[in-house]
C-alpha cells in the first residue's frame, strides 16, 4: 500500500520504528519494489570490491589489491605478459626478459601499458642509445679501472712502508741481495726483468721481501738455477718503487 498525503507509512508501517522513515527505503513505494532493489543489489555486491581499512588483515589487502590488477589487466604472473621478445632469434636475452616482465609485474602495470612501455623504450634506446651508450659504458669502465688501480696503489704503498719499517738498518743490504735474486732469474729466464718492470711486478714490495730471500740463499752459495753463485751485486733499477727509495 503506497504512502497517502496523511502520512500512512503503506508498507512500511510493519518495519521498526527506526526504519519506518529511513531515507534508504522512502522512494520504494511497494513491497514488490524493495524486493527488485534487494535483487539488485546482491547481484552487484558478488562483483563489489570492498576496500579494506587501516587495520584491515594483510590477507584482506592483499585480496583487495589482486582484485584491483584484475580488473585492471595485471597479470598474476610476470610470465603472462605479451611482449614483443622473440626467444628464437640470435640476440634474445633470457635474463632481461625475465628482468624486464618482473620490473613490470612489481610495479602494478597491466598488459596494454607494459606494451606500450616497451614499445616507447625500444625508441628511446634507439634514439638515444648507440654511441651515447657506448661512451657511458666506457666511461663507468674507466672509474672502476681507476678506482682499482688507485685501491691497489695504496696497498703497495702501505706494504713498501711495512716492509721499509720492518727491515730498518738492513734495507739497503736486502735491496741488494734483491738485485741479485733479479739478476740470476735472468740469467735462467733471459727477459725476466724486462717483463717485471713493464708489468710492474718489479715494483711489488711482496715480490721485492721474496726475491730478498732468494738473494740470501745465492749469497750463502746455495744451488740456485743450475749454477753456484758468488756474491757479487745486481744491477740497479729492477726494482724502483717511489715507496722504496733508498733513502728517505
Amino acid at each position: 500500500m503506497p504512502e497517502n498525503d496523511e502520512g500512512n507509512l503503506g508498507w512500511r508501517a510493519a518495519l521498526p520504528a527506526d526504519l519506518q522513515k529511513h531515507e534508504a527505503l522512502t522512494d520504494i513505494k511497494e513491497v514488490k519494489d524493495l524486493g527488485a532493489a534487494y535483487v539488485d543489489v546482491v547481484g552487484k555486491s558478488k562483483n563489489a570490491i570492498y576496500i579494506p581499512g587501516a587495520d584491515a588483515k594483510d590477507e584482506d589487502k592483499a585480496a583487495f589489491n589482486q582484485k584491483i590488477n584484475e580488473v585492471r589487466g595485471v597479470p598474476a604472473k610476470p610470465e603472462e605478459y605479451e611482449l614483443p621478445f622473440d626467444k628464437k632469434a640470435k640476440d634474445y636475452n633470457a635474463e632481461m626478459d625475465s628482468a624486464v616482465r618482473n620490473m613490470f609485474h612489481k610495479a602494478g602495470v597491466d598488459k596494454n601499458q607494459a606494451q606500450a612501455l616497451l614499445k616507447e623504450f625500444t625508441e628511446i634506446d634507439k634514439k638515444f642509445g648507440g654511441a651515447n651508450m657506448d661512451k657511458v659504458r666506457q666511461t663507468v669502465a674507466q672509474e672502476i679501472s681507476d678506482l682499482i688501480k688507485a685501491d691497489s696503489e695504496k696497498v703497495m704503498a702501505d706494504a713498501a712502508t711495512a716492509l721499509k719499517t720492518e727491515w730498518a738498518d738492513k734495507y739497503d743490504a736486502n735491496i741488494a741481495l734483491a738485485m741479485k735474486a733479479a739478476d740470476n732469474m735472468e740469467k735462467v729466464v733471459p727477459g725476466f726483468k724486462q717483463f717485471a718492470i713493464d708489468s710492474g711486478l718489479g715494483n711489488n714490495p711482496f715480490l721485492l721481501k721474496a726475491f730478498a730471500f732468494v738473494g740470501s740463499a745465492i749469497s750463502e752459495g746455495s744451488f740456485v738455477g743450475g749454477t753456484r753463485e758468488g756474491n757479487e751485486g745486481g744491477e740497479g733499477g729492477f726494482f724502483d718503487y717511489p715507496s722504496m727509495d733508498k733513502k728517505q
